[in-house]
């Protein structure tokens, strides 16, 4: 569940980062030109998944000793971050770059508990075969 929403509003971050300078550029009305450049969207964008990655960064490291992944999360807040701090800029380079570690951060947790859940399904059905026998 965790994984499925940071990949959301990871997603979120790139459309916005995308699509704002398309809406603007088309002259829409200035209360929503406002809304789109606001601060505020950014931070309720990044709040929840600063959160998120916080709740499943250290799990994915402790259970799966996935180093490479685990910098990947690492690397996508910090691009996140960044973006928050750089300037418009450099905003969008960013955000589309720390967004996408943090979509991979995700995905791969997600493969992970795939392939653990299955490895322990397996395991336990060899346990129980042996001690039935």
């Amino acid at each position: 569940m965790k994984d499925n929403l940071g990949i959301i509003c990871s997603g979120l971050c790139i459309i916005h980062c995308i699509v704002t300078p398309f809406i603007l550029a088309l002259g829409v009305s200035d209360l929503l030109a406002t809304i789109l450049r606001s601060e505020l969207i950014h931070y309720t964008l990044i709040v929840p998944m600063a959160v998120l990655i916080l709740l499943t960064l250290p799990i994915t490291y402790k259970r799966y000793r996935a180093l490479s992944l685990s910098v990947t999360g690492l690397l996508g807040m910090f691009f996140l971050i960044a973006a928050l701090f750089l300037g418009e800029q450099k905003e969008a380079l960013l955000t589309l770059i720390g967004g996408s570690f943090l979509i991979i951060f995700h995905l791969g947790n997600l493969r992970l508990q795939h392939k653990h859940k299955l490895s322990g399904t397996i395991v336990d059905r060899l346990v129980i075969r042996a001690t039935v026998e």
